[in-house]
């Protein structure tokens, strides 16, 4: 059971490298932030509306059975998304152990198609 088979049919994925910042403000009004910790990835993929339901039903009640609980390991193919690696061929691509923290609701559409409520979010987990 993976949830590779997501990152691998992404219409669009995002990569959110940016620190974890806890932000207050004094009482003369200026803002203090600190860092909280070493950041993680947030990874959000999007799945295209109209994927064969009877081609994924097993992927998806696969990662359904995951569900927010499991880490799995994914991997950013370069095949795919090249611009991750800068268009330059890394050799190995970059896994992730993640955390599924959002799995979107899915509906079968017009002719036994697969449409998504919204996208998926995984986090790194180390």
């Amino acid at each position: 059971m993976s949830f590779q088979w997501i990152v691998n049919n992404a219409e669009s994925i995002s990569i959110d490298r940016l620190k974890t910042v806890a932000t207050t403000e004094s009482r003369e009004g200026i803002p203090r932030a600190v860092s909280r910790g070493t950041p993680t990835k947030r990874i959000t993929v999007r799945l295209p509306d109209g994927l064969p339901w009877a081609e994924y039903v097993s992927d998806i009640e696969d990662a359904e059975a995951l569900d927010k609980v499991t880490t799995a390991t994914i991997t950013i193919p370069y095949a795919k998304f090249p611009w991750y690696y800068n268009n330059v061929d890394p050799g190995t691509d970059d896994s992730f152990t993640v955390l599924c923290v959002n799995f979107p609701q899915w509906t079968i559409v017009a002719r036994n198609q697969v449409g998504w409520s919204g996208a998926f979010v995984f986090v790194e987990t180390s």
